[in-house]
């Protein structure tokens, strides 16, 4: 097709020339519609720099619709002169408008001219002019390579691959003529921008640390020698130099994607195209200001610049004489040929290698070979070309495209055709021949037999051309396939104790056969390993499967091959054929980019097979296997590969794997939207910062986090898997800590007393109406909703030494409640406009939160509000306190902003712009000079809470319980909770022990023993006591051992005797004290002598003993009968007290067990029960304070019990 008479007649010109008008401004086209519109296209006539979206007059606008046809402009480039080349997307090839102008009124703009037909469509490829040589570059995203063709070759095949290695889904593209230099992103496991010389040659990688990188301009002025991009996954417009350094971004969008599809650079401004919100804009590369916006109707895609092009040098290829392409190169014009051919001796002329295409289809129908371009896969119209007549149906085919042979099974036999010389080989005689493939690694044909059951092999490097059977003994063997780069084959048999099949393999020596796929029924075909892919593909049950080792490929789309038996892979394309003559080919990334071709010139297809010497390279890149062994990046370096790490990692020792450096002190914690990221960045006053990635596992999308400094977990939440996990700091040990179903969690905190992390969730299903404030219990999980009924819960912040929680409510409020979620208020009731985030000052008891550019500060009661700090433009998103300064993330700065708390301003020159880093959001600070704020009731043994202790105002604590817990009567213990058990044998445990599961506690004894085991017990998992090992409670409090010193009557030398004394024993001395008698060194006394004075004083002592007894009984007796006194009272702490049964499988010590358990009167009756003496005691009418059971001090009162003894 030489013209494409695609009329644009029927245009209007919306706004008439002005005579003396500049054939200078902005080009846009649309997409077309279902209204009706083809798409089209409108020019901003006028100096784009000066555009303003205040002033119309600063511009002109000319508007044009397509007639007849749908066109899709996905790319457009000037050539400096009258000529506009763009790339359709729909018939999927480059054209180019002669004698266009700003004002496209001229009469030859009627009609436009292919350049190239055969792209496969994609919306990221692009294309790119070199104005000296006249050459058109272009990028594939499916055939994955970068070509070249010159725009006025009269022949369109006449275009050149001069880039196909180590390129995934490359997009953005281009150039600078006078410093020869291409530019192009790369979209694999990572995406970067890599440059080459105009050859394809020269190649580097200058920028990483990219997400989506849609287009790319090198600056006009060649001496400024810079490119910009846009990147939509970041946000951002950025720049750097040719060799990636001085990056910059220029602008951030506030949208959390951007859609711009192309941009273009004029003088001092970059203009860009943004799909999603359908309009064009221009920004200040030096501000980041937009100056210029203008919304379009229909949805706008291209866009370039109508200038005159900046030449520095003359065109070397003026004069050079090549036949085919000419390519400026730094060394001068070097001659290149098409696909398929040679550069002849003479460095300018080209001849063809063979009589096929250089990259096609070997198609064999009945007893013929047919060659088709390989660009049918992007629906080429297909000439199918006879090159071979044999003489017996051709069955199977094999290609060793770098050796430019075709190897075939006809009949009985197998053949090489030498493409070249036109001549033909027998190999060998065969049996049933059911597969046959090559390997180019070691120049080998294999081949399988269905009536014979064996694999065999044959090496063509070897002149005896003797054949190996590789496997036998197998049923019905078909379909062979090949991973020539690992020595693996694979084949389809039939199972021999039914009507499945199997995918089997077995390496190239014939062993480590196994079973890939068992009991197939539905009759697989087509097997293909396709090496890009590294995965093994076949048809069953009418679709398209694979296998993937490696777990790297995913179909994303379901592909239904119908009845087709046939089947090979293609870069990104699968190509299909049940036999007849026709060819389905499937896009394996878009399903909706599908269709069938049919060749006029062939009855029926037998077999298939790729002829593109590119895909048989010998040595694959090491990046190409397994990334190269590195876990991050794989930079391609020949045919070897180099690791390297992502931002913020650092490579280990050997040189695959990477590692983070945590930063434990004087470190903001910040979560990388645009990235998935979490970042450490150090605190320090080093304008260049020690940034840090916390190694969480990816993909991931974080959206919150927080650092923990006791355990060094960051705590931080996904949004799109609805969880809440953490990771160990410098590893990437990962654990779920709670996962919110069918809520996004945008906040967390953490109450430094307890551990217990709180949060902010809102409901993303209809269901549910409003967002919540949730507490995740930090041991066990378990979690409790505080809050259900706000309109929009953003950001929170804790205040546990007041007992407070604050949060940001999307409605335009303030709230505050206590942190059991009781006495909710509104701070800020009215008068915001856009809401982010919120934090306390600890130190000065202050809040602090964001109100779109300014931020506010008050007090924890909401009093004294004023305007702290204000900062329009920065996009102000989240912050945190330290010490004497805010620390705030902003949506348009590639820094931490550093605040003075006083004064309000910001520290200039705090920290260096870092262009790597996405949009920072939530913040948090750690520093070890800063004092948490801590509840000193809930800090201490969780506050003798089973579950949750809540820190109230005032020193108050509240207990609570999960979700659908019951509390019970004690306000402490959740139902169900158990304890440790609590009676020591001679000692009691602190008051401040609570028996739970995980509790620390001291313990004391009784006077007259000792502890064995110094320090605090700690009540595991199982309900026992530990201290490094089981410890056993009856042997916790040891007796102290007593000494006496007496003498004997036969020397003056003292001699000791031990004796063991318990407090029984002591009886009336009342003392458990040592008992020390001085030795009489005058006088000697005789064994078991005693004096008279020492005996009268103990029958004494003994007779006032016993009267005082007698005395104390009768008085006993007198009161129990008169008061009633102990009916119920328990012996608090005796240990003699036996072991109560709670639940009847918990061991309660009395002294933790309420008093209603015992015996709780009635109001009505008059009665009021005996507190235990830990708590404040109730009154008749318990005040909410007690029924908190508030620790505090002890109380007691007079009881009157009219219980019976």
């Amino acid at each position: 097709m030489d013209t494409l008479r695609g009329s644009l007649g029927g245009f209007v010109i919306l706004l008439v020339q002005v005579c003396n008008g500049q054939n200078t401004g902005l080009i846009v086209s649309d997409l077309p519609s279902f209204y009706g519109h083809n798409g089209g296209i409108t020019t901003f006539e006028g100096y784009v720099n000066q555009f303003a979206t205040s002033d119309e007059k600063s511009y002109t606008e000319h508007s044009i619709d397509f007639a007849y046809y749908d066109f899709e402009i996905m790319s457009m480039e000037w050539n400096g002169n009258d000529t506009l080349f763009f790339m359709e997307g729909l018939s999927k090839s480059i054209f180019k408008m002669d004698h266009f102008d700003i004002w496209m009124n001229h009469s030859m703009f009627r009609y436009v001219t292919p350049v190239h037909s055969g792209l496969s469509y994609t919306i990221s490829s692009r294309i790119a002019y070199d104005h000296m040589t006249g050459n058109m570059y272009w990028t594939d995203a499916l055939y994955n390579w970068i070509a070249v063709q010159p725009v006025n070759a009269n022949d369109n095949t006449k275009y050149k691959v001069i880039i196909s290695d180590q390129l995934h889904s490359p997009g953005a593209i281009s150039l600078d003529a006078n410093n020869r230099l291409l530019f192009w992103s790369n979209h694999g496991i990572s995406t970067f921008i890599e440059r080459s010389d105009l050859n394809g040659n020269d190649r580097r990688i200058i920028v990483q640390n990219l997400l989506w990188v849609p287009d790319i301009k090198c600056d006009p002025d060649p001496t400024k020698k810079t490119i910009y991009w846009a990147d939509n996954l970041r946000n951002t417009l950025e720049s750097s130099d040719y060799m990636g350094g001085n990056r910059k971004v220029i602008y951030r969008s506030s949208n959390i994607q951007l859609f711009v599809t192309n941009i273009a650079v004029y003088r001092n401004v970059i203009c860009g195209v943004e799909n999603d919100d359908s309009f064009a804009f221009c920004v200040d590369r030096d501000s980041g200001r937009m100056t210029w916006q203008k919304d379009f109707y229909y949805d706008p895609w291209g866009m370039t610049v109508l200038m005159d092009k900046i030449t520095t040098n003359t065109n070397p290829c003026k004069d050079k004489g090549c036949e085919h392409i000419c390519i400026n190169s730094a060394s001068g014009a070097v001659c290149h040929c098409k696909e398929g051919y040679d550069l002849n001796a003479d460095s300018t002329t080209c001849s063809a290698k063979h009589s096929v295409h250089g990259k096609g289809l070997i198609i064999s129908s009945n007893n013929s070979l047919y060659s088709v371009d390989i660009r049918l896969a992007s629906s080429l119209p297909v000439n199918a070309t006879r090159f071979l007549t044999w003489d017996s149906p051709i069955t199977h085919i094999a290609v060793a495209a770098n050796k430019s042979k075709v190897i075939f099974a006809a009949q009985d036999e197998i053949v090489m055709y030498d493409l070249v010389t036109g001549k033909n080989t027998s190999l060998v005689s065969t049996g049933k021949v059911s597969g046959l493939v090559y390997s180019w690694i070691g120049d080998d044909i294999f081949w399988s037999e269905s009536d014979t059951g064996t694999i065999k092999l044959m090496s063509l490097d070897s002149d005896t051309k003797t054949d190996f059977t590789v496997f036998s003994g197998l049923k019905s063997p078909r379909d062979l396939a090949i991973d020539p780069h690992n020595d693996k084959l694979y084949w389809i048999s039939t199972l021999s104790d039914s009507n499945a099949f199997q995918i089997e393999s077995g390496s190239f020596m014939g062993t480590g056969k196994s079973t890939k796929q068992s009991h197939l029924y539905t009759n697989p075909s087509g097997l293909f390993y396709d090496v890009g892919h590294t995965a093994l593909f076949w048809i069953s049950g009418g679709s398209l499967t694979y296998y993937d080792e490696s777990n790297k490929f995913h179909l994303r789309t379901a592909h239904l091959m119908q009845t087709d038996t046939k089947l090979l892979i293609y870069k990104d394309y699968s190509i299909s054929t049940t036999g007849d003559n026709a060819l389905r080919v499937f896009n394996l990334f878009n399903e909706k980019d599908t269709h069938t071709v049919r060749m006029s010139d062939v009855v029926e297809v037998n077999a298939f097979a790729i002829m593109d010497p590119s895909l048989q390279q010998k040595e694959t890149n090491k990046c190409d296997e397994n990334n190269g062994g590195c876990e991050h990046i794989c930079v391609p370096d020949g045919s070897k590969g180099v690791c390297q790490c992502g931002f913020g990692y650092v490579l280990e020792s050997d040189g695959q794997n990477c590692k983070t450096k945590p930063i434990e002190n004087n470190v903001a914690v910040a979560v990388d939207f645009s990235h998935g990221m979490i970042y450490q960045i150090s605190i320090n006053n080093q304008p260049i910062k020690d940034i840090s990635a916390v190694d969480i596992p990816q993909p991931a999308d974080p959206l919150s986090a927080v650092y923990n400094p006791p355990d060094k977990n960051v705590y931080w939440a996904d949004y799109m898997k609805d969880q809440i996990l953490k990771t160990k700091l410098g590893s990437n040990e990962t654990e779920i800590v709670y996962s919110p179903v069918n809520y996004v969690v945008y906040s967390i905190a953490i109450d430094h007393s307890t551990g217990n992390i709180y949060y902010t969730a809102h409901p993303y299903v209809w269901t549910i109406f409003y967002s919540m404030i949730g507490v995740i219990h930090f041991k066990s999980h378990k979690h409790k909703t505080l809050i259900n009924n706000i309109e929009n819960a953003y950001s929170l912040a804790l205040h546990p030494a007041k007992g407070y929680i604050f949060w940001i409510d999307g409605a335009g409020t303030v709230g505050r409640a206590n942190m059991d979620g009781t006495d909710d208020v509104l701070l800020v009731a009215y008068g915001t406009t856009a809401l982010t985030s919120i934090t306390v000052d600890y130190e000065y008891d202050m809040v602090y939160y964001i109100d779109y550019d300014r931020i506010i500060s008050m007090t924890i009661l909401g009093s004294k509000q004023q305007t702290f700090h204000l900062n329009p433009g920065a996009g102000l998103s989240n912050m945190a306190i330290s010490g004497g300064y805010l620390y705030c993330t902003a949506t348009y700065k590639q820094e931490i902003l550093k605040i003075d708390k006083r004064a309000g301003a910001v520290m200039t020159g705090w920290m260096t712009p870092v262009p790597e880093l996405g949009r920072l959001e939530t913040i948090s600070v750690y520093s070890d000079s800063d004092r948490p704020s801590i509840h000193p009731s809930c800090s201490v043994n969780n506050g003798l809470c089973s579950t949750f202790c809540f820190p109230l105002p005032d020193s108050k604590r509240s207990c609570g319980c999960p979700d659908g817990g019951v509390l019970l009567e004690d306000h402490r213990t959740c139902k169900g909770v158990k304890i440790c058990p609590m009676t020591i044998l001679h000692g009691k445990f602190s008051n401040q022990c609570s028996g739970y599961v995980g509790s620390s506690c001291d313990y004391e004894c009784y006077d007259g023993y000792a502890k064995s085991r110094p320090g605090k017990l700690n009540c595991n998992k199982d309900l026992n006591w530990i201290h490094g090992g089981s410890v056993d409670l009856s042997q916790l409090c040891k007796v102290i051992e007593t000494t006496t010193v007496t003498t004997t009557k036969t020397t003056t030398t003292p001699t000791t005797t031990t004796t063991k004394t318990t407090a029984t024993e002591t009886g009336s001395t009342g003392s458990s004290g040592p008992v020390v008698q001085p030795a009489r060194l005058s006088k000697t006394t005789p064994d078991g002598y005693v004096s008279s004075g020492t005996f009268a004083a103990v029958i004494v002592v003994i007779i006032l003993v016993f009267i005082v007894l007698v005395l104390g009984f009768i008085y006993f007796m007198y009161r129990r009968k008169s008061s009633n006194m102990f009916s119920h009272a328990k012996f608090v702490n005796s240990p003699n007290v036996p072991e109560i049964a709670v639940n009847n499988d918990t061991m309660v010590d009395d002294r933790y067990t309420a008093i209603g358990d015992i015996h709780q009167p009635t109001p009505a009756s008059g009665q009021v029960g005996m507190e235990n003496p830990l708590y404040k005691i109730r009154n008749e009418n318990p005040t909410k304070e007690n029924m908190d059971n508030t620790l505090s001090e002890q109380g007691f009162k007079t009881m009157d019990l009219s219980h019976k003894f």
